[in-house]
C-alpha cells in the first residue's frame, strides 16, 4: 500500500526533508479536461514514496499502476516543491501523467476524476503543482504532439480544435488553427473518413509521429538503467 503525502503518519525529523513523488493525472473526457483525485476525506494527488531502490520516475507510474490499474499514455517531470509545514519541510517530486480516451473504461472506478475548471484543493502544495502542470501541458500545445497521448489513434480536425479549445479554456478561429495545424507536419491524414450526424464525412486524422523530443527527462546514465529525471527547464 502506497503511504501517501497526505496520510497523518507522514512525518519526518525536521532536519531531514521529507521525499515524496505527486503525480497529475490527466484525461479528456466528455469534451472536457479532467484531473484525477484520491483520499479521503480531503481528495488530493495521488502520492507516494519512493522505494529504497526506486528511481522517481519509476515509483511515479508505480503510484499511476496502483491508482488506475493501468499505465499512462505519457509522463514527464514537471516541478520540484518544497513547502515548510509547522516545522517540517518537505520536498515533492511532481509528476504530468496524461491518459488515452481507451484508457478511460479502465480507470472510471478508480479515484475521483474533476473538471479542472472546478478543481480547488485545500491542500495548497497538490493546487500548485495542478496549476503547474496545466501551464505545462498549455505550452507544449504549441510546439509539440502532447495532445496526441490526450486523443484517440484517430480523430476529425474539429475533434482536435475542440480538445485544443478545452485544455486552453478559449475559442480558436477555426480557420487559422486548420492552416496552422496542417502547415505544422504533425499531422497525417488517413483514408478514413466518419460521419457525425447529417454533417458530411470528414477525413480522420493522426499524429504522423509519436516521438516527442522535448520531454526533458533526463537521459539515461552510463550504468544506470533507472536514472532519475531532473528539473525540468521552463
Amino acid at each position: 500500500m502506497t503511504t501517501s503525502l497526505h496520510d497523518p503518519g507522514f512525518r519526518h525529523h525536521p532536519a531531514t526533508p521529507g521525499l515524496s513523488v505527486s503525480v497529475v493525472l490527466f484525461r479528456l473526457h466528455d469534451g472536457q479536461l479532467e484531473v484525477n483525485l484520491s483520499g479521503d476525506p480531503e481528495p488530493g494527488l495521488p502520492a507516494g514514496l519512493p522505494g529504497p531502490d526506486e528511481s522517481l520516475d519509476t515509483a511515479a507510474r508505480r503510484i499511476v499502476r496502483q491508482v488506475l490499474h493501468t499505465n499512462e499514455e505519457y509522463m514527464e517531470q514537471l516541478y520540484t516543491f518544497s513547502p515548510a509545514n509547522a516545522g517540517e519541510r518537505e520536498v515533492v517530486i511532481s509528476y504530468l501523467a496524461l491518459l488515452q480516451p481507451q484508457d478511460t473504461a479502465h480507470s472510471a472506478a478508480d479515484g475521483i476524476w474533476r473538471r479542472v475548471s472546478q478543481v480547488k484543493l485545500a491542500n495548497e502544495v497538490d493546487q500548485a503543482v495542478i496549476d503547474y502542470a496545466l501551464v505545462r501541458l498549455r505550452a507544449k500545445l504549441g510546439y509539440t504532439n502532447i495532445a496526441f497521448h490526450l486523443l484517440p489513434e484517430m480523430f476529425t480536425l474539429s475533434e482536435l480544435q475542440r480538445a485544443y479549445e478545452n485544455i486552453l479554456q478559449h475559442a480558436v478561429d477555426k480557420r487559422n488553427f486548420r492552416r496552422r495545424i496542417l502547415a505544422s507536419g504533425i499531422l497525417s491524414q488517413t483514408d478514413q473518413k466518419r460521419r457525425d450526424g447529417s454533417h458530411r464525412p470528414a477525413a480522420l486524422y493522426r499524429f504522423a509521429s509519436r516521438e516527442d523530443h522535448t520531454t526533458y527527462l533526463t537521459p539515461p546514465q552510463p550504468g544506470n538503467a533507472n536514472p532519475t529525471p531532473q528539473e525540468s527547464p521552463r
